[in-house]
């Protein structure tokens, strides 16, 4: 099982937390957005640790009302990707009614990625935030050829997601795992968790569909869920291998 930890780089809080995890916990893989306000943080702590894989987090959109970001471009070289302030769009779907341009996506990706290069990291795979490239198949295909050009793994069809029922208050999401671990058959999973800590910064995010509490509450879960005894005892009952996405070929 891949345990991911996505948006290292967007918080100073997913920083901390992604590095408690990965320190003290199963977290074994780190998504990086190049773009993010905590990028330099994000170097002090990982770039040149060993035993935890960085990957590209390509970001091209911003879902939160108060906490948003841009690309790393400057605005008017992608202007079809962002909005009047420069920021991006809220989602994919808000291109089927604005349009993008496919060369300023692609402009946009090679900036962050070489953005992170500069920074000292050395990311093995890309992902995607929001999964933007599947608003269109030109994009897929795109983005996996990009993957293969620039020596990156595509996130995409490596392996099988681990589903599990987010907590509501009061929930525990160390059983709500352990459940959806029960439920699979065996093979390769990915296991993609948002760790932060509940702290003013992400109390800060949120949007219509989830409040900034709510954000906060279950990120702190994912920072929690990989250092609960609970889950190390499982996982080492069951005989679960837990690995990077730099180890996959050993696997396949």
């Amino acid at each position: 099982m891949i345990t991911q930890g996505d948006d290292l780089g967007g918080s100073y809080s997913a920083n901390k937390a992604i590095h408690e995890a990965w320190r003290n916990g199963e977290l074994r893989n780190g998504s990086l957005m190049a773009n993010g306000i905590a990028v330099q943080s994000a170097a002090k702590l990982f770039a040149h640790e060993d035993g935890f894989c960085i990957g590209l987090h390509c970001t091209l959109h911003a879902e939160w009302d108060r906490v948003r970001w841009g690309p790393v471009l400057s605005p008017n070289q992608v202007p079809s990707l962002v909005l009047e302030d420069g920021t991006f769009h809220r989602s994919p779907a808000d291109w089927k009614t604005s349009g993008f341009e496919i060369s300023e996506v692609m402009a946009e990706l090679q900036a962050q990625l070489e953005t992170a290069r500069k920074l000292g990291f050395k990311p093995y795979y890309a992902d995607t935030h929001m999964g933007f490239e599947r608003i269109d198949e030109r994009l897929t295909h795109l983005f996996d050829d990009w993957c293969e050009s620039e020596g990156l793994m595509s996130y995409r069809n490596v392996c099988m997601n681990i589903s599990y029922n987010r907590p509501g208050q009061g929930e525990d999401p160390v059983l709500n795992v352990i459940q959806a671990l029960e439920s699979v058959t065996p093979g390769i999973y990915r296991l993609v968790t948002h760790p932060t800590f509940m702290d003013e910064e992400i109390l800060n995010f949120g949007n219509a569909q989830h409040s900034g509490e709510q954000i906060a509450r279950e990120r702190d879960a994912d920072r929690r869920l990989f250092q609960d005894e609970r889950l190390k005892r499982y996982i080492a009952q069951k005989g679960i291998r837990i690995i990077r996405y730099d180890e996959l070929w050993k696997y396949r």
